[in-house]
């Protein structure tokens, strides 16, 4: 039971990191009609990426955190193995060291970078907890 709990928060937490990437994805990629981004990006940024406007980083956001939290979501959901948190997991990893990258390649934080660093460091932790409790329940 309590087993259960923990896959059901991981994977409802994995819904809301979607959601998320979703709508900020989906954001990014409208931002000529006027939404928060900018068309550029800021000049200190501009020699140092490979894309000329948000649309790009949009795609990707919806494609890789929305699709992939999704999935992982699914899979803590779904499957009651030992095996449920590792799409979660790879997910968090995958937020934790894009944002690491950006800020070394940028070599400056956006506004939520350190609040996205956050998110991504609880995925990691509520999938430790998910391992934890399967790793727990094979020794009792």
């Amino acid at each position: 039971m309590k087993h259960t709990l923990r896959t059901r928060m991981l994977s409802i937490y994995d819904l809301l990191l979607a959601t998320g990437a979703i709508w900020i994805g989906t954001q990014m990629v409208m931002s000529r009609s006027g939404t928060i981004f900018a068309e550029e990006y800021p000049d200190s940024w501009a020699s140092r990426l490979p894309f000329d406007s948000w649309m790009m980083p949009g795609i990707l956001a919806i494609v890789i955190f929305g699709l992939g939290n999704i999935i992982a979501a699914v899979c803590s959901y779904k499957n009651n193995h030992k095996n449920s948190w590792v799409a979660s997991a790879i997910m968090g990893t995958v937020f934790f060291f894009g944002l690491i990258f950006q800020r070394i390649i940028l070599e400056e934080s956006y506004i939520v970078t350190n609040p996205f660093l956050a998110l991504s460091v609880i995925q990691l932790c509520l999938s430790g907890y998910v391992f934890l409790g399967y790793k727990k329940a094979r020794f009792m």
